[in-house]
């Protein structure tokens, strides 16, 4: 009698089990394409091997983080090798991918930014969590479609795992097309959006996926846990990482952890000056080439006030280490824990706070809460996080320069006579210069007016709560308006007309 209870209970397990899976049809992924997208000119030939062999230094720190949280987050476990003088880069990964959507997903959606340069990105293994290859799959563009066997149920995990290697490019350094960090110069190498990733699954739609496009960022992240170590061959003696977060190792083997984070990006130079600092618990480093280091401490300290003051302005800064790096490229561009600051900035700076240099590092600082914390959709909605970002830079100069306020005013924004719709995308303007002038610009001018309108303590309360309830999300205007109304009974219905071209998003 017990062998047949026993008997009874493992069928009635493997009968529910069974129907934890349903056949439901492939939903349609989310892309927002344009048939005018080209790719870019092929990568060049690679340069051959450097003479020296080396590792670069770690920065130990005393007690390593803990490990990441078995959440609801995405979780990327990556190992990297770098052969600098080659700029070639083999990568195995592993994606754990929880279901948290409260419907079933049939197919899989990873991006592979890398993929839009020819001849870059090669994937040479691609398994389920089982070991068995994924076969039935198609890479077009930078998406990577899988369906999946089973359909993943809500509340179920999905692992795979890659391998793959990069040829990595000379990075793009035409004005027209930007900003393109990815790839090398003769002084660097840059590795963001190098992986593949999941993207935002969003109920009723599919995943959200947007094709790249000459300027802006298309790119919408997730928050995720990252696990990535590096090594590092054919280098030039001294060699330096600097990353997204701060390096646990003590030898040749570099390793990282980020938690709750859109992305985790490095970047790999002999030339590198360091310059390092404290901000409460968070240590902050800068990295500069030796012909700049004059500009390059300038704009360190500007990124150690800009952390100091958006603290009290708007939240914790989340992540144990800030990082800021010299771009050999033009455009700045943010990332999380880590931002570019383009070249062409240095060369502006005269020693004073009214420069480009102070105004982009505080702009560039500020995506560490208009993007990292509070997520958006950079192509259909990049007001969100740029006109912040460029608002935030006149927080910047209001409390710690205000001496250089008119300066900003009349130089950063009027000097450009800024038109356009502030709720533009990145694809339907005229090119980068009225993209800018619509969405940073003039929507720094509609923020400021109205900060005015609702007044100035309904107003930073609000930037407030809005970090508070909306970080680790991806936020929609809708939102932003939503909870700003919380906050303020003003009618901001006219001043909508005027700087948007769908006024009722806020109704």
């Amino acid at each position: 009698m017990k062998f047949l209870k026993l008997l009874l209970l493992i069928i009635l397990i493997l009968f529910f089990s069974a129907c934890q899976h349903s056949d439901l049809p492939a939903l349609t992924p989310s892309l927002h394409s344009s048939d005018t997208s080209i790719p870019p000119s092929p990568t060049e030939t690679a340069l051959p091997p450097s003479a020296t062999v080396t590792q670069p230094p770690a920065i130990i720190t005393a007690t390593p983080p803990p490990p990441p949280a078995l959440d609801l987050a995405s979780q990327y476990v990556i190992s990297a090798t770098l052969d600098y003088g080659w700029r070639f880069l083999t990568v195995e990964q592993e994606i754990r991918y929880p279901n948290t959507a409260s419907e079933v997903i049939s197919e899989l959606t990873l991006v592979v930014q890398p993929n839009w340069r020819p001849n870059v990105f090669k994937l040479t293994r691609f398994t389920w969590d089982d070991g068995t290859p994924v076969e039935d799959y198609t890479l077009d563009i930078i998406q990577l479609r899988v369906p999946l066997p089973e359909p993943l149920q809500p509340g179920e995990t999905l692992e795979i795992a890659l391998a793959y290697e990069l040829q990595l490019p000379p990075i793009l350094t035409s004005e027209d097309w930007g900003p393109n960090p990815f790839g090398y110069t003769s002084r660097q190498i840059n590795l963001t959006d190098w992986y593949p990733f999941v993207p935002p699954y969003i109920e009723g739609e599919g995943w959200l996926v947007h094709n790249p496009w000459y300027y802006g960022e298309h790119l919408v992240y997730p928050v995720a846990d990252f696990e990535v170590s590096i090594q590092i061959s054919n280098a030039p003696s001294g060699t330096l990482i600097a990353a997204s977060a701060l390096d646990e190792s003590q030898g040749d083997l570099h390793q990282y952890r980020l938690e709750k984070a859109r992305n985790f990006v490095w970047s790999v130079s002999p030339e590198y000056r360091v310059f390092q600092d404290q901000v409460g618990d968070v240590r902050v480093f800068g990295y500069a080439f030796p012909y700049d280091v004059t500009a390059g401490e300038a704009a360190f300290k500007v990124t150690v006030k800009s952390l100091e003051l958006y603290q009290e302005l708007f939240s914790p800064y989340p992540f144990d280490a800030m990082t800021m790096v010299q771009a050999d490229f033009d455009h700045g561009m943010e990332y999380s824990g880590l931002y570019f600051l383009s070249k062409a900035f240095y060369n502006t700076y005269d020693g004073t706070a009214s420069t480009y240099l102070v105004a982009i590092a505080a702009h560039e600082t500020a995506h560490q809460w208009w993007y990292g914390l509070v997520g958006n959709d950079q192509a259909l909605e990049p007001w969100l996080d740029e006109a912040l970002c460029t608002y935030t830079e006149k927080l910047f100069y209001e409390n710690l320069y205000p001496d250089s306020l008119d300066w900003w005013w009349d130089v950063r924004v009027y000097w450009y006579e800024p038109a356009g719709w502030v709720d533009s995308t990145i694809y339907n303007t005229a090119g980068y210069r009225p993209y800018r002038d619509a969405v940073y610009l003039n929507g720094a001018i509609f923020l400021d007016e109205l900060r005015t309108l609702v007044g100035d303590e309904a107003f930073f309360a609000f930037l407030k709560d809005y970090v508070r309830r909306e970080t680790n999300q991806l936020d929609t205007a809708e939102d932003f308006f939503s909870i700003l109304r919380e906050h303020s009974a003003a009618e901001w219905r006219s001043l909508l007309e005027k700087y948007f071209e769908n006024p009722d998003i806020s109704e």
